[in-house]
């Protein structure tokens, strides 16, 4: 198995008050895989994900980059958030500069990069993104999707091997999704380490290679997607139902449809099986039935 790239040991955090966030937190995010931190609402996926770009400082227990403690230190930090981008729910959270352009170039220009590096890396991330045409486009002017996507162009044009995105998809219509999701996809085939947070199991099975599995402050389990989320039971101890096209599958396989076969992974699977079913149970024309 690929060693973990980034990985939380034992975190505790609780918010002013003593309100616990994370109890005891395990997390291991491997290089160049999609994880989904899933669970509902409220359960602290928000709190872990400042935890692991060194936002919030937990408590107790440690978060390791290529198997090294991370500092906390003004030099630590710099490090550390060149490497592991994060990108916010709401994206009015994380754009503050007068257009989209200047917006983008915040980060890489406190790099201390070149002028020239600068455009370059804001052309490729607009670019990546799918909002080149937006450079000077006042960011108070942009639709919501719009703004989740220049908050991510932001993070991406400082090249980070991991990105951390809270709830991506969250506000976002059917087709803004799919767009979002797409330039994510791309990013992650040019070797982005992806880590999503999000309540929606069928985003996870669509969109995940592995899940973890959280519920108040603790992950529960971790390991692929495809195994996990078919697991009815493990899945109600963090709360949640199966994804739609698992529970189709399973009933599949139980009524003797689907055999030895994997699990549908896209709808246009299901369609197939139906499809299928339905050339099986044709009966021609002038037959006996």
């Amino acid at each position: 198995m690929t060693p973990s790239l980034l990985e939380a040991r034992d975190l505790r955090y609780a918010y002013p008050g003593d309100v616990p966030a994370l109890d005891g937190l395990h997390l291991s995010i491997r290089e160049g895989r999609r994880l989904a931190i899933l669970g509902p609402n409220g359960a602290g996926k928000t709190t872990l994900l400042l935890h692991l770009n060194g936002t919030l400082r937990p408590s107790s227990g440690e978060v390791l980059l290529d198997g090294r403690p991370m500092g906390y230190g003004r030099d630590a930090l710099a490090s550390w958030r060149r490497r592991v981008g994060l990108v916010l729910q709401d994206a009015d959270d994380q754009l503050f500069a007068a257009s989209v352009a200047e917006d983008i170039s915040f980060g890489p220009l406190n790099l201390g990069l070149s002028e020239a590096e600068v455009r370059d890396r804001v052309a490729g991330a607009m670019d990546a993104l799918g909002i080149a045409g937006l450079g000077h486009r006042p960011t108070h002017m942009l639709s919501f999707g719009q703004k989740k996507r220049v908050a991510i162009a932001g993070a991406v044009a400082m090249s980070p091997e991991i990105l951390l995105l809270d709830e991506p998809t969250a506000g976002l219509d059917h087709p803004g999704a799919d767009q979002l999701l797409h330039a994510l996809d791309e990013l992650g085939r040019a070797g982005t380490t992806l880590v999503f947070s999000t309540h929606d199991v069928d985003l996870a099975w669509a969109f995940a290679d592995d899940v973890a599995l959280f519920s108040d402050g603790r992950v529960l389990a971790q390991g692929p997607a495809r195994e996990l989320l078919a697991d009815p039971g493990l899945l109600s101890g963090a709360g949640l139902r199966p994804p739609l096209l698992v529970t189709i599958g399973l009933r599949a396989k139980t009524l003797g449809l689907l055999a030895d076969q994997e699990l549908p992974a896209r709808i246009e699977d299901v369609l197939e099986l139906l499809e299928g079913l339905a050339r099986r149970c044709r009966v021609p024309v002038g037959e006996d039935r």
